[in-house]
């Protein structure tokens, strides 16, 4: 399946938290180096939230506008107005080091993961969280512990989160306006689990990091299939097309081409993926 990749983008020092807007464009966050490609279906692209480092998760939001995560969780339109480019912030860094990656529940839940330390400064890890915002502003907090959250997503009855920390998916029963208690799930081969997503039949495909790869794991927890990417390190997946049949990969590098740095990947999906709905959460005005 490798032999039908397709190079989409390129240059990234780590692209993250790719995310389909229902414009078609495509947007994918530079973790690393700071801002999000826009990368609009026509052809062309723009630049968001230049500078903005640490966004490791996008969603869209009912309104069309992005959330991206970092310190804050901010909201930015993709063609927002003067003075607005940087973003206003809609979840703040209260009693945490910032935000990871996001998600959204089946009714506009945001879904964002919580850091309480700084991993990429050596900080000693200590546990974060998956914090929950409704359709009206009520926050609450998954139980259940989790270092360094990432993918997070909903299938059917079940909630899944990445700790790339521990390299285990976590699993968790979706009730809305209530907390079950995450639980391990899942343990990724390569010791590493990042970004996630689920398909049409509720399997999860894993990220695996600096494993060079992307998972199918079914929902009984087997690993039904092992998608080889040409990188060291694989850090997030998403779906898109009309039908969800493309699976997208966001990588660090790639081993093949060094110079072209960190990659957007596409190739078939083994199966379409699931519809991810959009954010509902309150917003101020981002005019």
């Amino acid at each position: 399946m490798t032999s039908e990749l397709i190079l989409l983008a390129s240059g990234f020092a780590l692209a993250e938290g790719p995310v389909v807007h229902g414009s078609g464009a495509l947007c994918v966050a530079d973790a690393l180096a700071g801002g999000v490609r826009v990368l609009h279906a026509g052809g062309g692209e723009r630049q968001l939230l230049a500078g903005r480092k640490g966004i490791g998760g996008l969603v869209v939001h009912a309104s069309g506008a992005l959330l991206a995560s970092g310190r804050t969780v901010v909201a930015v339109e993709l063609d927002p107005p003067a003075g607005t480019e940087r973003g206003v912030e809609v979840l703040g860094a209260r009693h945490v080091t910032g935000f990871n990656d996001l998600g959204v529940g089946p009714e506009g839940q945001l879904l964002a993961g919580m850091l309480r330390y700084r991993p990429f400064r050596g900080e000693p890890a200590v546990p974060g969280g998956l914090r929950v915002v409704d359709a009206e502003g009520a926050a609450y907090d998954m139980p259940g512990e989790v270092i360094w959250p990432n993918g997070v997503a909903v299938a059917g009855e079940w909630l899944y989160l990445s700790d790339f920390a521990t390299g285990t998916v976590l699993r968790a029963r979706w009730s809305a306006g209530e907390g079950q208690e995450l639980t391990p799930w899942w343990r990724s081969p390569s010791g590493q689990a990042d970004g996630l997503a689920v398909d049409a039949e509720g399997a999860v495909m894993v990220a695996l990091g600096s494993g060079g790869a992307v998972a199918r794991v079914l929902p009984n927890g087997d690993t039904a299939e092992l998608i080889p990417v040409p990188s060291n390190f694989v850090a997030s997946v998403c779906f898109r097309d009309a039908g969800l049949e493309r699976l997208v990969v966001c990588t660090a590098d790639n081993s093949e081409s060094p110079q072209l740095g960190g990659c957007v990947f596409e190739l078939p999906a083994p199966v379409p993926g699931a519809p991810v709905p959009v954010a509902a959460i309150p917003l101020p005005d981002l005019t």
